[in-house]
């Protein structure tokens, strides 16, 4: 008889436990200064000239203040912060073979949302290893090893600002 009391104070703790706590509400719009940017790459092509991580950084900045701006979720007097982590990679064809290649073959991302206030996180979104899909035409590009220059980039900062953008809009 004792087990089973026991059990069912270890049931009902465990569900009360289990309960979804209600989440603090959140602003309408976030504050928003910048992207914290790392950019990852180990091989460093010598037959093709790609633009700089600076040059990224600043596509990423600007693409995704002007969404955030465009979707009314800006204000810089709100009392809640949105940061905002990117860590993009470029990866080349053969990068892991002894038989490199200085023509773009993926572009990976990694992200990490956040809206804070007063130093406390009050929502989170973490993202793991994400390829950056160009459809079917731009994947076969991809494998015939055609990608000489920016475009698939370009392509993909501008996809993840729109993905981010969404995140932010349904999540938080």
């Amino acid at each position: 008889m004792k087990n089973i009391i026991t059990f069912i104070f270890a049931t009902i703790f465990l569900v009360g436990c289990g309960q979804n706590q209600p989440k603090v509400p959140t602003a309408s719009a976030f504050k928003f200064d910048k992207i914290d940017y790392t950019h990852i790459q180990y091989h460093q092509p010598t037959k093709f000239t790609y633009q700089s991580p600076q040059d990224v950084e600043k596509k990423y900045n600007e693409q995704i203040l002007d969404a955030l701006q465009n979707n009314n979720l800006l204000d810089q007097n709100s009392t809640d912060e949105l940061k905002i982590s990117i860590k993009h990679q470029r990866e080349f064809g053969g990068e892991a073979t002894p038989l490199k290649s200085d023509r773009m073959g993926n572009i990976w991302l990694y992200y990490n949302i956040q809206i804070i206030r007063n130093g406390e996180i009050l929502r989170q979104y973490i993202s793991s290893r994400e390829r950056y899909d160009p459809g079917f035409f731009g994947n076969l590009k991809t494998i015939a090893m055609q990608n000489t220059d920016d475009k698939l980039e370009n392509d993909a900062i501008s996809a993840m600002a729109r993905h981010i953008i969404k995140i932010i809009k349904e999540k938080f």
